[in-house]
């Protein structure tokens, strides 16, 4: 059903016809046309009395056009073509097949199912003309001609069209995440699909790794898909052996590029693996140098001030990390140590309130019988990991005459204030002796480029990995890939469009706001293509992305 929709922007009023639609079962918009403001619709209806009919339908085109001309830019089609064997047939290539997905996705076709129907209602049903409906099968066959050897080539191939436009890895990013999917995999036929520590809770599905690896410019370079039981650390050497592979494929030294990663990753086996192959900038835990955090703050000297106007402290010294000597810097930011104080001592409290509860229920002669392990698993629940060594407690059988265990419960001070130590502050260690610590630190606090891209591979409205429905790998390693194409497409553009200061969230916003009407008079078979209005901005990147040739084309 087709309805008026208001947005305001910047203070002005707008609008549009909207369509809902249930997209897996939850209503979604699937359509817009943009009509104007309020004066502006009067306008054109007072324009058009006694003039001859015209049919208009109104598409988003800035969005699909620039992702159209990054596939132009990185020859993305034509690259998966090179490396699958399809026969050539009438209509779609694969290449083609998985542009259509990238960009379908990137416009909320959040499954193959759903490709059809958007595309039916997007600006690619005037660009494309194939002789074949877009089913999800026909999704599927294509997705099958690429195994893991085919998305390695096209993203060696593509990374060398990165490099030859400017786009040279010297440090990379490295960081790991995970998504739950709704496959049973009863039978244990799946290589990926395994239960594990899920980073959205869901424990209780079966879940698949992605590890990512961005350079300095935001650019994804490489990704691996992995096993869901396996911890990061343990995939870690194989992940250092991609990367040497592909930069080597890339005829890149190795010996010139820095890796960044969290302290999730450490352990001697990985790092003695690293250092035999690159240079490395990364945390590690306080315990693993604990007299660093007894360092009076007046040892710290101003390194700068970050983005966000906060004096960034640091002490350097040397330590042995994993059996080996590194240049380690402690850094001090007192904004972040407040904030987590402040969170320490908020979650400190629910946790204290919920054993208080817990307490006066067990000491509570109504309800039902409960026995110690009952108790226990609740305890488990109740105080997170992180401050088991700080809330001690202890659960003893039912006395006589009581049909509930007794809790006690304490908090150790000592731990506590081991804890309060380490707030604010971070352990940086590298092999990079000659580094000035500003520079040590600031490498390091970067990691934060591949995380905002995991953010972005979470984000339903541009580059959805989630939700993973798909049951068999080499479906998922390839619904995976292409999310993670779609990533490039996007840091790409951004890389592209710098000089503009636009966040990728405004320019995706500007690009998005682009739109044409397909203009048909009703007294004959002529269409014409109008560009709708465009601010200054949009106008240039209009102009700068070169989107009017496919206007053109059409």
């Amino acid at each position: 059903m087709v309805s008026l929709k208001k947005k305001t922007i910047k203070g002005h009023n707008y609008w549009y016809a909207v369509e809902m639609s249930r997209v897996n079962g939850k209503p979604k918009q699937t359509w817009q046309m943009y009509l104007g403001t309020a004066e502006k619709i009067i306008e054109a209806m007072k324009g058009s009395e006694g003039k001859p009919y015209a049919k208009i339908k109104s598409f988003q085109y800035g969005k699909v056009a620039a992702m159209l001309q990054i596939n132009e830019e990185l020859n993305f089609v034509d690259i998966v073509n090179k490396h699958t064997d399809k026969k050539s047939i009438e209509g779609l290539t694969v290449g083609e097949y998985l542009l259509l997905d990238i960009i379908g996705k990137s416009g909320g076709a959040l499954s193959e199912n759903s490709l059809e129907p958007w595309f039916n209602k997007s600006v690619l049903s005037l660009l494309w003309k194939f002789p074949h409906k877009l089913t999800c099968q026909n999704f599927l066959n294509n997705m099958s001609y690429l195994d893991q050897n085919a998305i390695k080539n096209i993203e060696t191939d593509i990374s060398k069209i990165l490099i030859e436009k400017g786009i040279t890895p010297s440090i990379l990013y490295l960081d790991e995440s995970n998504w739950f999917t709704y496959s049973d995999n009863y039978d244990n036929s799946s290589e990926l699909l395994k239960k594990g520590h899920n980073k959205k809770h869901r424990n209780d599905k079966n879940q698949v790794n992605v590890a990512l690896v961005t350079n300095q410019d935001n650019i994804p370079f490489i990704h691996e898909t992995y096993p869901g039981n396996i911890h990061d650390s343990s995939e870690f050497p194989n992940l250092i052996d991609g990367i040497v592979n592909h930069l080597t494929d890339m005829k890149i030294n190795t010996e010139d590029i820095i890796v960044v990663f969290d302290k999730g990753n450490n352990s001697d086996k990985n790092i003695d693996k690293l250092t035999s192959k690159m240079s490395f900038v990364a945390s590690a835990k306080s315990e693993q140098a604990e007299f660093l955090m007894d360092v009076q703050l007046n040892e710290f000297k101003r390194l700068y001030t970050n983005s966000k106007g906060h004096d960034i402290f640091g002490y350097r010294t040397k330590h042995i990390f994993f059996g080996t000597e590194f240049t380690a810097v402690v850094t001090y930011n007192k904004s972040t140590y407040n904030l987590q104080k402040e969170s320490y001592g908020s979650r400190k409290a629910k946790i204290i309130e919920k054993l208080a509860d817990l307490k006066r229920r067990l000491e509570s002669d109504r309800g039902k019988e409960r026995d110690k392990s009952s108790v226990e698993r609740e305890i488990a629940d109740i105080i997170h990991k992180d401050f088991r060594s700080i809330i001690k407690t202890t659960v003893i059988d039912s006395p006589k005459g009581k049909k509930k265990p007794q809790l006690t419960y304490e908090v150790n001070l000592d731990n506590e204030k081991k804890r309060e130590k380490c707030f604010g502050k971070l352990i940086i260690f590298t092999d990079k002796n000659d580094w000035h610590s500003k520079k040590i630190v600031q490498t390091y606090n970067n990691k934060y480029l591949v995380e905002d891209d995991f953010k972005l591979l979470n984000d339903e409205l541009l580059i959805p990995i989630g939700p993973i429905y798909h049951t068999k790998d080499f479906n998922i390693r390839v619904h995976i890939f292409l999310a993670v194409m779609g990533l490039l497409f996007y840091r790409y553009l951004a890389w592209k469009t710098k000089k503009y200061g636009l966040s990728l969230k405004e320019l995706i916003d500007a690009l998005s706001e682009i739109r044409i009407a397909l203009v048909k008079d009703n007294k004959s078979d002529k269409s014409d293509i109008v560009l709708e209005e465009m601010s200054a901005t949009q106008g240039s990147l209009f102009s700068f992305l070169n989107l009017g040739k496919f206007i053109q084309e059409f």
